[in-house]
């Protein structure tokens, strides 16, 4: 499948990403997958550009787009290319800032959420 720009099949995380990811699933119980869609959607809300300088170091876990996404595909990728076109991201740049935006929005996870009643405080919140 692709949507203006974002034709991968797997994404390959950073290694801190994929360390906080672990430390993610041992607090609450969530797979990588599961948290990854809670990055995206964490790190779009902070309505700002991620560094692709500090997000684009791709020697952590890979997730195949299938698993990334599941049913929920067309919703995440909706959201994402609504981003980039708010912020005029050409097609060309939108895999650097999609990885950008889940290895960013992995940290900012992480420091928000302890623990499972974190998360649905979280949710509450956004």
């Amino acid at each position: 499948m692709e949507l203006n720009g974002l034709e991968f099949k797997r994404i390959k995380l950073s290694q801190e990403s994929t360390k906080k990811l672990q430390l993610f699933k041992s607090r609450t119980g969530l797979t990588p997958n599961i948290a990854c869609r809670l990055a995206l959607g964490i790190s779009i809300a902070e309505n700002n550009m991620p560094s692709l300088e500090l997000f684009t170091e791709e020697s952590g876990q890979e997730i195949n787009r299938y698993t990334l996404f599941g049913e929920h595909e067309l919703v995440l990728t909706s959201l994402f290319i609504q981003w980039c076109q708010e912020k005029h991201i050409k097609a060309k740049e939108r895999e650097d800032y999609f990885l950008a935006h889940i290895n960013r929005g992995v940290e900012l996870l992480v420091n928000r959420v302890r623990g499972l009643e974190n998360l649905a405080q979280l949710i509450k919140v956004n």
